[in-house]
């Protein structure tokens, strides 16, 4: 889902206002959401909606993180390619894992340091050549959006992780999605309705479905099962998977050294992983 995100998140803000986008992306998404908490709800023959306090406080803490995340990569899908930013986003995969370990107590292995180190010089050569202000500036920069959103989504599948056995994802998400579209208002004014581009509408609409909706739901339930940091795993697909639809439907390739970076990135992020697959694979077999 992840890889199919990127590309109508990218034509959504080129058509019109980032933090339009962020609005429509999150409106659209709690819509959905809510859709889904009613069908579970009839098709369960329950008429009441139980929303206990831990979900409300849940839901708020996500919901801030939530849009804070999605401003930030609003903001830096405008200066990256959509397979760019996915690969900046898989650093989520390195930050779950210092997180998990400094607030969950999850144990951290020596070679994730490795993979950290390896993930990091991935980054500097993705970069390509700086002078000295841009270096300064790096964190101003689509680059560091783009980690800025990362650490937002690590810091919800955290949270996520560490109560996901007394909340209700289903409702926790709908929840946190009506509670990002709140704290939209105090910052933006609400554009009318002719202001929006019919594209930008449509655009932002796929990636709500595809991102906050189905792709944030699939993460929180898994994390009833495997480690935060293993929910990530899959996601090291979505950077090649992103590239070759760019290129299909924008004609869009990165350049080279984004793409040796961004192969050294990935490289090091897998490093921490394999370890954990191969635990899986154990596990498996001897069941």
């Amino acid at each position: 889902m992840a890889a199919l995100f990127a590309i109508p998140w990218k034509l959504a803000n080129a058509a019109g206002d980032s933090t339009h986008s962020v609005l429509l992306l999150l409106g659209i998404a709690a819509l959905a959401n809510s859709a889904l908490v009613v069908w579970q709800r009839l098709s369960s023959g329950e008429t009441k909606l139980r929303i206990s306090r831990m979900d409300l406080w849940i839901g708020a803490a996500l919901a801030s993180f939530t849009l804070l995340g999605n401003l930030a990569s609003a903001q830096a899908i405008q200066d990256l390619s959509p397979a760019l930013l996915n690969v900046l986003l898989r650093a989520e995969v390195i930050l779950v894992a210092i997180f998990a370990w400094l607030l969950l107590g999850e144990r951290v292995e020596g070679r994730f340091w490795l993979g950290v180190a390896i993930a990091g010089l991935g980054l500097i050569v993705l970069q390509g050549p700086m002078d000295g202000v841009r270096a300064l500036g790096l964190f101003g920069s689509g680059t560091g959006m783009a980690l800025a959103a990362a650490a937002c989504f690590s810091a919800m599948a955290i949270l996520t992780r560490r109560f996901i056995h007394r909340i209700d994802p289903v409702v926790v998400n709908a929840l946190r999605l009506w509670f990002a579209v709140v704290l939209w208002f105090p910052f933006y004014s609400l554009p009318r309705f002719s202001e929006i581009p019919s594209e930008q509408l449509l655009c932002a609409g796929l990636a709500a479905l595809t991102g906050p909706f189905v792709g944030r739901l699939c993460l929180m339930i898994s994390a009833r099962y495997v480690e935060a940091r293993v929910t990530t795993l899959a996601s090291l697909t979505t950077p090649a998977m992103t590239l070759v639809l760019a290129f299909l439907l924008l004609s869009d390739w990165p350049q080279t050294h984004e793409l040796v970076g961004g192969t050294i990135m990935i490289a090091g992020i897998s490093i921490p992983l394999l370890r954990t697959r191969q635990k899986i694979a154990v596990r498996e077999a001897k069941t």
